[in-house]
């Protein structure tokens, strides 16, 4: 199975076409996967856990569905959303890596960062 590999996507209401394009995958190419790794900078921003903006909820939610349909979906801070912690975990049933994280993904070792 496929380990898919995002980073800096930088997703806000002013990016609504990225936006898009990112559910998309995870609508589609996303579920037959067995990973999605999130390296840093998945939002513009990210002011706390308890933010309610409409556009980072969408996000979580259809990365929570992914993770609920059994894809392994983690993330990684990054510059512009290093706030994110155990509530955003919670919300997008992703898991939080540290930075860096060393993986074995098919018999060859990586470094993630």
């Amino acid at each position: 199975m496929a380990h898919l590999f995002v980073s800096d996507l930088h997703l806000d209401a002013s990016s609504p076409a990225a936006v898009e394009a990112f559910l998309g995958l995870l609508a589609g190419q996303a579920r037959e996967a067995e990973a999605l790794y999130v390296l840093g900078d998945l939002f513009e921003s990210w002011i706390g856990d308890d933010d309610p903006d409409p556009v980072r909820s969408r996000v979580c939610d259809a990365m929570r569905e992914l993770a609920t349909r059994g894809v392994a979906v983690f993330a990684m801070h990054g510059n512009r959303d290093f706030l994110l912690g155990p509530g955003f975990e919670a919300r997008s049933g992703c898991r939080l890596l540290p930075d860096p994280v060393v993986t074995t993904l098919h018999g060859v070792r990586l470094v993630l960062s």
